[in-house]
């Protein structure tokens, strides 16, 4: 009996292997666990296939939408979308800029194929037509009061750019330009008001150096520092109303927390208000420095000129206005922005450069300096720049150079007041200034320094002279009264078009004269001229 059963349960069994298959037979006989393995989502490229994501029994080879194995899937793949084309026409390649050849170009994967299909894929060494040849005549010369060059007739670049070489009657022996025929234009304070852009350099009414930049576009104002002192800040006050009517400062930029720099932006008190910058003016955009070495209290206890400034600043905040560091400017954070437009058609720009000591420390409080590149594009192309980088030192120059696409600028505002530890040869070299403006109480000693340190010094003339003799100073000691008198005074560069003049240009107008540093009266008593520089 128990024999005949056994055969019987062997037919059974040999039966529902025909009849069933994998599974199918375990289910027959067993109760059957899928062993599941999951198998993630994979998109399909132009050419490859992808899959949907589903679970795969290594058992019975079957796949699933469910880890359970309640929904089979008939298939998982997904199939290979094919490539969307574009034709890209040819482009006849210029001195200015790069051809191509005719060729297509997939807007999903990128790919760049000769044919329609994307059967043939090319490389940019295959589409790339180089730029041609300059046109220029070698005998035409063009010329500033730096250097002369060729100009291309087609794209307008300058080429073959050298120093002037001059003979005995200082005339350039290879383009003819007479030493002195170009320098700055003189404009009118009539004229400044209406400008494209004007550039204004503060000068105090005390006895000290100190940063005061006030900027003007359209109906945008820019206020670079107030220094040097809490009373001057009625002088800078008064300057700024002549010229801003409504009482907004769209932005504020703080160099670093030197008194010399940030004291009016706090004033003076009177009645429990102060009368600084921070506190009088409706203030859209503070921009200021990452870091400082300074203490929050005097030695006595009280709250510092710092803790002041940070107070002034909160104060500025809850009154509406934003507030960033250089570091969020340059990394477009939490709302901050690298770059500003001060007009509405974006012709003029305020550049926030990356200074290495926004976010690493100094032993000098001057590296921290937030540094601004001012940019005005003009219609069918060219630009003017103008550079400020606070008190920055020879180190922060040197990292500027390094992190930074700098351009040769048409203004630079002399580091440091012109010392000699700022506006150094690294820096000049890559920017090449048309013209300089020193914020300085020049020859006086503040600071009972040694005379090669006394304000604009002697290493910095050294240095910028190289480059052009066009350096304006705002103030100077006055021996005779122990105290201060105007050199060129109020310093105003301003970008305009005057009567008669077919298109705008670079203008220079001083509240006192616009006498070049090397040519007053204080200058031949206390300083040289390099005898190296291309301006005797």
């Amino acid at each position: 009996m128990n024999k005949i059963l056994k055969i019987v349960a062997a037919s059974v069994a040999a039966f529902s292997v025909v009849a069933f298959s994998g599974c199918e037979i375990l289910e027959q006989f067993f109760v059957h666990r899928h062993d599941m393995q999951y198998v993630t989502e994979k998109d399909a490229t132009c050419t490859a296939e992808g899959n949907v994501a589903y679970y795969h029994c290594t058992v019975c080879g079957e796949n699933f939408s469910d880890k359970e194995g309640n929904n089979l899937l008939e298939t998982v793949t997904v199939a290979a979308l094919g490539h969307e084309m574009k034709f890209i026409p040819e482009k006849a390649p210029t001195c200015a800029e790069e051809g191509n050849v005719g060729y297509y170009e997939c807007s999903r994967c990128g790919g760049t194929f000769s044919d329609s299909e994307g059967k043939t894929a090319i490389t940019a060494e295959d589409i790339v037509l180089g730029k041609t040849a300059h046109a220029y005549s070698p005998d035409i010369w063009e010329h500033d009061s730096r250097i002369h060059w060729n100009e291309c007739t087609e794209c307008g670049e300058h080429l073959n750019g050298a120093a002037h070489t001059y003979d005995e009657d200082n005339v350039c022996t290879v383009c003819g330009y007479v030493l002195g025929e170009d320098d700055v234009i003189l404009g009118n304070k009539e004229e400044i008001t209406s400008a494209d852009l004007s550039i204004h350099f503060i000068a105090p009414e005390v006895k000290a150096s100190g940063d005061s930049t006030f900027i003007k576009v359209g109906d945008t104002e820019v206020l670079i520092d107030a220094g040097p002192t809490k009373g001057n800040v009625a002088t800078i006050k008064k300057y700024i109303d002549e010229y801003c009517t409504d009482g907004i400062l769209e932005y504020v930029i703080v160099t670093h927390a030197d008194e010399d720099h940030t004291s009016g932006m706090i004033g003076n008190k009177s009645g429990g208000t102060y009368n600084g910058i921070l506190y009088t003016y409706n203030i859209g955009t503070v921009i200021m420095f990452d870091k400082s070495n300074k203490s929050l209290t005097t030695s006595g206890g009280n709250a510092s000129t710092y803790k002041q400034f940070l107070d002034a600043v909160d104060y500025a905040q809850s009154q509406g206005a934003a507030v960033y560091t250089g570091l969020q400017c340059y990394n477009n954070e939490d709302g901050a922005q690298r770059t500003y437009y001060l007009d509405e058609e974006q012709t003029v720009s305020m550049n926030i450069l990356y200074n290495y000591y926004y976010e690493h420390d100094s032993s000098d409080e001057n590296n921290y300096s937030v540094c601004m590149l001012l940019t005005q594009q003009f219609e069918g192309g060219g630009e003017n720049n103008y550079l400020f980088t606070g008190d920055l030192e020879k180190e922060g120059e040197e990292y500027l150079v390094e992190y930074n696409q700098l351009p040769e600028v048409e203004l630079f505002k002399a580091g440091h007041h012109g010392s000699k530890t700022s506006s150094n040869t690294i820096l000049l070299e890559v920017i090449k200034p048309k013209h300089i403006a020193v914020c300085c109480c020049a020859g006086y000693n503040e600071y009972d320094a040694k005379e090669e340190n006394v304000f604009p010094t002697q290493a910095f003339i050294d240095r910028a002279g190289l480059y052009t003799d066009s350096i304006y100073v705002t103030i100077m000691y006055d021996e005779e009264s122990n105290g201060f008198k105007q050199m060129n005074g109020d310093i105003v560069f301003y970008f305009g078009k005057s009567e008669g003049e077919d298109k705008g240009s670079l203008k220079l107008w001083c509240s006192n004269n616009t006498t070049k540093l090397k040519d007053t009266a204080w200058f031949a008593a206390n300083r040289t001229w390099p005898v190296s520089a291309q301006a005797d």
